[in-house]
């Protein structure tokens, strides 16, 4: 199982409306790195949803559908990917307490800021939840 941090690069969608269509369809990433994570994500895989748009905050936690497929938005062989929304934080984790977090400043979420698909590790996704579901330790 893998783990991973997805940025939202669409700016009129929500976490609102990802929970209300009951899936998240990530589609349009012309970034090569990305498109081999994407490749890379399996059926049941957790993702972090992230969004740069609203305020650029993590708002949510999803879970890959099933295997990524050809992206109806190009001929060229991109990917597009399915996610399910599993649960809402408590609270919105700001990037900032994320840059500032020692679990999670030298992630791949702080190093490849400008990729929509990031591999994240374990111990990181599990810090991310604590922090937005306000767990005191």
């Amino acid at each position: 199982m893998k783990y991973w941090f997805v940025r939202s690069p669409y700016k009129h969608r929500k976490w609102a409306d990802v929970l209300m269509f009951g899936v998240f369809n990530l589609y349009g990433i012309r970034n090569y790195a990305s498109k081999k994570n994407i490749s890379r994500m399996g059926k049941g895989d957790p993702a972090i949803w992230y969004s740069s748009r609203a305020g650029k905050m993590v708002f949510g936690i999803m879970q890959v559908k099933d295997k990524a497929f050809p992206d109806k938005t190009s001929d060229n062989g991109w990917l597009a990917i399915d996610f399910i929304p599993k649960k809402s934080l408590v609270v919105p984790v700001p990037l900032t307490n994320i840059r500032d977090n020692d679990v999670l400043s030298h992630s791949n979420i702080i190093k490849q800021k400008r990729m929509s698909v990031v591999e994240i590790a374990k111990d990181e996704y599990d810090e991310i939840i604590k922090i937005g579901d306000n767990i005191k330790t």
